[in-house]
């Protein structure tokens, strides 16, 4: 009979090539959703539900979203205090093309960022739970420091949330001429979504 000193190693050595495997899987479908976002059609982004309306869109030019609905309240209160992490807080954020700046409010207090402060926009998915499903959250990434949440999805199907979502983040990177990058949730397991190949995703 084998002892645990000996079955040990080899479990661990399993676990790291299954964490390898599930990386390599995850990054190669991040690329792919990376190059939906920069070539797809998502539609406008006023149709975006989540922690801020879209108030105001001159495509290319302004975008400006606002926690102007009793929905936006409540996903934002319920994502602050009932999940971890950063959270998507701000009560407004505008994008200035034509100033080259990003205007942040939350209460009292307003913050405004040249565009060339930062290097990338991220969308970053959210297991939803229990229930299913997954959030995205919209984050601008500085050149140094930690990255700014500045809106997050309503919880839903992955591929409709991403989609919806896709639209906020490609109206951003249309301003701000910064890339989009695209994080998948590694414990949500959906059949066929996200697609796997650019094939598929056509």
């Amino acid at each position: 009979m084998l002892s645990v000193d000996v079955i040990a190693p080899f479990v661990v050595l399993a676990f790291l090539i299954l964490l390898v495997v599930l990386w390599y899987i995850r990054q190669g479908r991040n690329t792919v959703l990376e190059d939906m976002v920069q070539r797809g059609q998502f539609g406008s982004p006023v149709a975006f539900r989540g922690t801020l309306s879209v108030e105001q869109s001159d495509p290319g030019h302004f975008l400006r979203l606002a926690k102007s609905t009793k929905s936006n309240r409540w996903l934002q209160f319920r994502y602050r205090w009932l999940g971890t992490g950063r959270r998507a807080i701000f009560d407004e954020v505008e994008f200035d093309g034509p100033r080259g700046v990003v205007r942040r409010k939350r209460g009292q207090t307003r913050t405004e960022t040249p565009f060339s402060e930062f290097y990338a926009i991220r969308m970053r998915e959210v297991s939803g739970g229990k229930g299913g499903g997954s959030l995205w959250y919209v984050e601008l990434i500085p050149q140094q420091g930690a990255a700014i949440p500045f809106v997050a999805s309503e919880l839903g199907g992955r591929e409709l949330s991403f989609g919806e979502t896709a639209a906020v983040a490609k109206a951003v990177s249309a301003i701000t001429m910064l890339p989009v990058h695209v994080f998948v949730a590694g414990n949500i397991w959906t059949p066929g979504w996200p697609p796997k190949s650019s094939a598929t995703s056509s």
